[in-house]
């Protein structure tokens, strides 16, 4: 008969760092004020070329820094 088949689950990855497109949906800002943030070092980014990618969790803790209670 052969051997049985073996069942994978996949599991949702949660992501890390988003492209452009992503944060500026996440942080609910224009693209402007979004360069801005990282010309001035206020978001952690990476870049490969033309390519940037922004950490989520800096993203977070930016929003976290400027709460207003």
């Amino acid at each position: 008969m052969g051997r049985p088949r073996k069942i994978y689950k996949v599991e949702s990855v949660q992501k890390k760092w988003l492209n452009k497109q992503e944060a500026l949906a996440y942080m609910g800002c224009g693209e402007r004020y979004l360069t801005k943030l990282r010309d001035e070092a206020k978001v952690s980014f990476a870049r490969d070329g033309k390519m940037i990618w922004y950490d989520l969790r800096s993203l977070d803790l930016y929003i976290s820094k400027n709460k207003v209670v």
